[in-house]
């Protein structure tokens, strides 16, 4: 940023870099585009708020906001400054050393698989992120181009960064978030091993490492989870500890984030978003560039969120190139060859995106012919069209076939040196008698080498495309210094069938790992081995692993946990494919946990059982997570059979728990409250435990959500008392959140409100944000009761601010839901419909139907039939249907029956609308106490019984207001708005117009207060036909016209023509303009 001369001009590049319009940065801000344009024409400095807002917005790099902040406020602060901040360059960096740099191979043709590469990352630099795909078969080139185009973009572009990361070929064992593992390894400086081989060009080492700084203050501000699950805490801390200066802001951010607590719970779209966040603050600073290779082999973790990050690309500066084989991804998933996930992303990704793959295989045969042209050019040589011809015929200009056919050429004397050097045809040059397929050339290269040295490749082999030259050597009984000098010199250098990879620091000794030049080297050594060499060399390399890594065992979990299931040693296998699942889970990689414990439980040992139930217990976690409920169901099931076979009587009691939960969160109250009892006559019968006051706990939810409130607030002080015993702190903090809501309803909310602010401070502290997004969103719902609504409008725009940070998806939905609701019903219906976007597109993006999916679809409805469209209304109700009435809930069901209802009505079905009426107010009746929400269901119940022809039932009306005489009761304003409102109806129906008019001017006054406009105009409809009944002409015309207004104002909010002409002919607006020219007929009739 150092020739950035003004703040105008630092915004105006930044917007431009984000790709952002000055309209777009003014939306943003909240501000005028003519602001934004005095802004980066300097004629205006902004508010410290906008400034805040600016740096928010532009995504400023950590290091550099206090600069933009000084500038912002017209203070000379260099953006160079933050050279202060930067790292130390390591001893392997400095200049003397760059010289040890191997010579890089030569690249031949590609130009037009590289020019598209190309023309693909300008956009790129102008904040179009996208991902890319390059397919083809094995030995095409498909590493080396990705290769090639990195080395050529970072020459053209010194600010680009360029990180990648490999799947690897476990058979059906996936190493979680392995290539992103490996991305931000490099991204963290963990460099020199990668350096030293060779891996990594100097300038890029050098850029990966001036950019750790940017790394590690992005880390601290976007991805504090991401410790130890993406990045070593221990071993960065002391790599930065080293280099960095002393009082570097970004090491303090650091410190402290390494000193915070860590979240007792962390979902996959958590840990997704902050990866996201992290990438793009880092694209901020400097555009990414992150390679992705042998996608065919990636575990479904980092296929998910590859998936994740390719949809979060739009405005930033990250290109993602990811590579695979395509006739392995056809073939499908390795564990039943279902569809391959890497086929469904490329596919959504087409249909999203366009053209983002380059297929290597539909290159025309001109350009193959012009690789194998450049190829045999690259060096000195008189071959004639003649030999090119045969050779690109016998080849069709496969890249690795041509290239290992030449040096099979060359070992056989079919291609010799003349007098200066070059190559020319020797005599003994017979096509007939060269291998047809590359398979052949490689048959033929590994079995012309002596036999010690094939059985050392054989022996590599088996640990896979990369292995360890000291596990080999312990292995095949051979000395060290001697196998790494077979494998360093006459395999790599002279026969490049390897090349060294890196060198790895366990404890106080150095390991150094190998790569097979080509994946297709190591499958052939592999394959010629028989089923029980693999089997016994399976477990030798196993053994020695576990003897080099003795004290780091954690790093090699997977490696082993294959290695012995390939060996046979079921003991071993389980053991540590039970370590892989719980790594796993601890990552939120609950596919690959759900793999790890799977294989172990197919090996598991006869007789063992109590561990099995344990397994079992993690299974059914990681299923009941993933969505994967009857499968959760049935292994729950298994693993309660077990823990109660063994007589543990304190796990089947928390199992019951378990499954009491997963059925309540399905809607079956009857069965969860069944296995909630069982939980509790187990855990009851031994000591105070945690999980009795779990379970506890977790009844008092249960009747809190059923209205039950005096039960939820016993069982709720139950619960408190017996986890403050044990300090329970999670325990405590899920009863405080059940308290404070259930005392919502009583005259006691501030005791209420009180409990639930104790309960979010402890949820936040500790990191539990499921508790936390719960304590937000009772504390708003005990405002609503209170009728402090612009306070619970700020409590749900900071729970909607949280839930999107953590990604917590079920209370995005319920902070949208709720902050549409307070639109609407506060008659900013613009806001509303915009809003209503949002909640549809959170709809469509849940794979099960979940509460806060019905209270959607009533708002929906709800709007729908406010604005006149009760075919539309009735279509998303009944969508949900289903769920709302499995939930049998006040809050719940009432209301969703509330709007099926007026749909109904609105579309003139008489006999269903009767219906509905009936099943809501059953379902209040069978309610130990009301709840807010039900109010206008019963004031329409109320409506369609005392006035409706079909269903005109004056005691029926009768009763119906007394069950809202019950809801007025529980302290609310608009139970106490609705109450009158009903009573003026039933007034009105019994011809007592006068009281009517009394009564519906109250709740005219009382919906005027709480600012709910279309609430006061339904009142205002009544009262006008009641004062006309009265024959106080005047007034009531007075009260027509008062409501006419309102309509003209909500009216006036809706810009589509539809929605304005089906509102406009709705039943409420209509009856108020008839009852109008009615007066106005009777005044000048």
């Amino acid at each position: 940023m150092d020739e950035i001369v003004s703040f105008g001009a630092w915004v105006q590049q930044r917007r431009k870099a984000l790709d952002l319009t000055q309209a777009a940065l003014a939306k943003l801000i909240g501000c005028a585009v003519i602001t934004i344009k005095k802004i980066e024409q300097d004629e205006r400095r902004p508010s410290r708020e906008m400034a805040e807002l600016l740096a928010e917005h532009l995504l400023i790099p950590g290091l550099e906001r206090d600069a933009f902040l000084r500038r912002a406020r017209g203070q000379f602060a260099p953006v160079s400054a933050a050279a202060a901040q930067a790292i130390q360059l390591p001893a392997f960096l400095k200049a003397g050393d760059l010289s040890i740099q191997p010579p890089a191979l030569a690249f031949v043709g590609r130009e037009r698989a590289l020019a598209q590469l190309e023309a693909q990352l300008h956009p790129v630099l102008a904040g179009e992120g996208r991902v890319l795909f390059i397919s083809g078969e094995a030995g095409q080139g498909k590493t080396r181009l990705m290769a090639e185009f990195a080395r050529q973009a970072q020459a053209a572009r010194p600010d680009l960064i360029v990180a990648g990361g490999n799947c690897n070929a476990f058979a059906g064992i996936g190493d979680p978030y392995l290539p992103f593992r490996d991305i931000f390894g490099l991204l963290t400086g963990d460099l020199e091993a990668r350096w030293a081989a060779g891996a990594l060009s100097a300038e890029q080492a050098n850029r990966l490492w001036r950019f750790l700084p940017q790394t590690i203050q992005a880390l601290a501000e976007h991805g504090p989870d991401l410790l130890d699950v993406l990045v070593p805490t221990t071993v960065l801390t002391e790599r930065i500890a080293m280099y960095a200066p002393a009082g570097a802001g970004w090491l303090n951010a650091w410190q402290r984030l390494v000193e915070a607590p860590r979240p007792v719970q962390l979902e996959q779209r958590q840990l997704f978003e902050q990866i996201t966040l992290v990438l793009r603050a880092l694209a901020a600073a400097q555009p990414l560039l992150l390679l992705l290779d042998d996608l065919q082999w990636a575990d479904s973790a980092s296929l998910n969120l590859l998936f994740h990050l390719g949809r979060r690309l739009s405005g930033s500066r990250i290109l993602i190139v990811g590579a695979y084989r395509a006739s392995e991804v056809a073939l499908g998933s390795s564990e039943d060859r279902s569809r391959h996930l890497l086929e469904e992303i490329v596919n959504e990704f087409k249909r999203r995106l366009g053209d983002i793959q380059l297929d290597l295989e539909q290159f025309v045969p001109a350009e193959e012919q012009a690789f194998v042209e450049a190829l045999l050019d690259s060096e000195p040589n008189r071959l004639g069209p003649d030999f090119r011809k045969t050779l690109f015929g016998h080849t069709k200009g496969h890249p690795l076939f041509t290239i290992e056919l030449l040096r099979d050429m060359q070992e056989r004397g079919n291609l010799v040196r003349d007098e200066a050097g070059r190559w020319v045809e020797g005599a003994a040059l017979d096509w007939a008698t060269l291998p047809a397929r590359v398979e052949a050339v490689i048959k033929q290269r590994i079995e012309r080498l002596e036999p010690s040295r094939q059985e050392l490749l054989s022996i590599a082999s088996v640990e896979g495309e990369l292995f360890t030259a000291q596990v080999v050597a312990q292995a095949q009984q051979q000395d060290e210094r001697y196998v790494l000098r077979q494998l360093t010199q006459e395999l790599g250098q002279r026969q490049r069938l390897v090349r060294e990879y890196e060198e790895v620091k366990v404890e106080s000794h150095y390991l150094t790992r190998f790569q097979f030049g080509h994946a297709l080297f190591q499958q052939y050594l592999y394959r010629r081995l028989s089923q029980g060499e693999r089997r016994l060399w399976h477990g030798e390399i196993a053994r020695s692993l576990e003897t080099f890594y003795a004290d780091a065992l954690q790093a090699i979990i997977v490696p082993l946990a294959y290695h012995y299931t390939e060996a046979g040693n079921s003991e071993k296998a389980v053991l540590y494919l039970l370590q892989a699942g719980d790594q796993a889970r601890r990552m939120v990689a609950l596919n690959e946990a759900i793999r790890f414990y799977r294989a172990a439980l197919k090996q598991w040992p006869n007789g063992e059982q109590a561990g099995r139930a344990e397994t079992l217990r993690k299974l059914g976690e990681c299923l009941w997570m993933t969505g994967q409920l009857l499968d959760a169901l049935t292994t729950y099931e298994a693993s309660q059979a077990l823990f109660e076979l063994q007589g543990d009587r304190l796990q089947a009691g928390a199992i019951h728990h378990l499954i009491g939960r997963l059925y309540w969160e399905q809607g079956d109250r009857a069965q969860a409250q069944r296995h909630y009892n069982q939980a509790l006559a187990m855990l009851e019968q031994g000591p105070e435990s945690v999980e009795l006051a779990r379970t506890i706990s977790a009844i008092s939810a249960m009747h809190l959500l059923a209205s039950a409130y005096d039960e939820a607030i016993a069982w709720g002080t139950r619960a408190l008392a017996l986890a403050e015993r044990l300090a329970a702190e999670d325990v405590i903090i899920h009863v405080l959140n059940n308290l404070g809501a259930a005392y919502a309803p009583s005259r006691d909310r501030e005791r209420g409100l009180a409990m639930l602010q104790d309960s979010l401070r402890r949820a936040l502290r500790i990191k539990l944000p499921h508790d936390a997004c719960r304590a937000y969103t009772n504390m708003a719902e005990v405002l609503f009761w209170m009728g402090r609504y612009a306070e619970a409008r700020t409590t749900y725009e900071e729970l909607l601010a949280y839930a999107t940070r953590v990604q917590a998806s079920l209370f995005i939905g319920d902070a949208l839901v709720h902050l549409g609701e307070l639109e609407w019903q506060s008659g900013q219906w613009a806001a509303a419909l915009t809003r209503r976007e949002r909640i549809v597109e959170w709809r469509e993006s849940m794979t099960t139907s979940m509460v806060p999916g019905v209270w959607a679809s009533t708002l929906l409805g709800w709007m729908r039939n406010d604005l006149g469209q009760p075919q539309a209304a009735r279509q998303v109700l009944e969508a949900e249907l289903p769920q709302a009435r499995g939930l049998a809930e006040a809050q719940t069901t009432v209301p969703h029956l509330g709007q099926l209802a007026r749909a109904l009505a609105g579309l003139g079905l008489e006999t269903e609308t009767t219906a509905i009426v009936e099943e809501l107010l059953a379902l209040f009746d069978h309610t130990p106490d009301a709840h807010r929400n039900n109010a206008l269901a019963l004031l329409f119940a109320c409506q369609w019984l005392a006035t409706h022809p079909a269903a005109r039932d004056l005691a029926a009306a009768r009763a119906c207001l007394s069950r809202l005489e019950r809801a007025s009761q529980i302290g609310s304003p608009e139970t106490e708005a609705a109450y009158d409102e009903g009573q003026g109806i039933i007034a009105l129906a019994e011809d007592n117009p006068a009281q009517a008019a009394r009564l519906f001017q109250s709740a005219v006054g009382q919906w005027q207060a709480l600012n709910r406009p279309y609430d006061q105009l339904r009142a205002l409809r009544g009262l006008g036909q009641a004062l006309g009944q009265t024959g106080d002409t005047g007034q009531a015309q007075a009260t027509f016209k008062q409501a006419l207004g309102l309509i003209e104002t909500l009216a006036g909010q809706l810009e589509d023509t539809e929605l304005k002409a089906s509102f406009s002919n709705s039943i409420v607006v209509q009856e108020i303009r008839e009852g109008q020219s009615r007066l106005y007929g009777l005044a000048h009739g």
